[in-house]
């Protein structure tokens, strides 16, 4: 990665040296300086307001955001972002409770804001698209015969992933792995014309898929790649999420599942270190 694409903490501390850089940034990602009666907008004094010199209409830009309501200071905010931004494998609320030395309910709280102000792209991939399923966490082994598989994989997280290569990533947590959900799935992500779909031979696609043009790997026959035909990018998705998740979480509620997964999305489809601060910000920010 070029230097100029790289995001540091020195040019973090460049940017926004103290709080009031940071709501000066706030007020102009959201607000005009210019008033409509003519007047111009300025920062009250030792207030976190801003106010129209002519008809003294005054505006909180802190209002509406996550920053709203909330006594830690905009440069711990802002250096949270900036960690949260960096951490490709995940951060955990102990972590960051020791980095910015604030309490686990605060570093908690910071994470949650952050995590639930990202969404993933609503527009449909297209071109080569790799598609899989994966399941996460839950307990229990299935026993003899399998006997206890039932129960094993019910306490599972079922997750469905499609990635655009050379593009972005969808990823969205269901209740099941049924054909009529993978074929939700697709109908809501991935474009029919101008498509190639990648899939291992599931016989769930068999119906849902058939307007796509599919082209598949047999995994039980330890067939992985043939010609450009794989999955071995969604696959290594996976495999990151999943080693990340035991190294720096552990273990995941089902009921949080979805955002963990769309900030994983984020780091993927943003992977220059510089535009991906700044497109979070901006996300948190409006």
């Amino acid at each position: 990665m070029a230097k100029q694409d790289k995001y540091s903490i020195k040019d973090l501390k460049k940017d926004f040296p103290n709080d009031n850089k940071c709501l000066d940034y706030l007020f102009d990602t959201l607000h005009s300086r210019e008033c409509s009666c003519g007047g111009t907008y300025k920062r009250l004094k030792n207030r976190k307001k801003f106010h129209c010199t002519k008809c003294s209409f005054q505006i909180a830009p802190m209002s509406g955001t996550i920053f709203e309501k909330s006594s830690t200071p905009l440069t711990l905010w802002f250096h949270a972002i900036w960690i949260f931004s960096n951490a490709k494998s995940g951060i955990s609320a102990k972590e960051l409770e020791r980095q910015l030395g604030v309490t686990y309910k605060c570093a908690w709280r910071i994470l949650k804001l952050i995590r639930d102000s990202i969404s993933q792209g609503n527009f449909k991939l297209r071109g080569n698209v790799e598609m899989d399923e994966a399941y996460f966490g839950g307990r229990g082994e299935g026993g003899k015969y399998n006997k206890n598989y039932s129960d094993v994989m019910k306490a599972k997280t079922k997750v469905i992933g499609a990635v655009e290569r050379g593009g972005e990533m969808r990823v969205k947590k269901v209740a099941d792995m049924s054909a009529s959900t993978i074929g939700q799935f697709l109908e809501d992500n991935i474009q029919i014309e101008n498509t190639r779909l990648l899939t291992d031979d599931s016989n769930r696609y068999d119906k849902v898929a058939q307007e796509y043009n599919r082209q598949s790997v047999n995994h039980s026959k330890k067939q992985f790649v043939v010609g450009d035909i794989h999955i071995n990018h969604i696959e290594s998705f996976w495999a990151h999420v999943k080693r990340s998740i035991k190294g720096t979480h552990k273990t995941i509620s089902k009921k949080h599942y979805q955002s963990y997964l769309d900030a994983f999305v984020f780091h993927y489809n943003h992977r220059n270190d510089r535009q991906r601060f700044a497109s979070l910000v901006s996300a948190i920010v409006r």
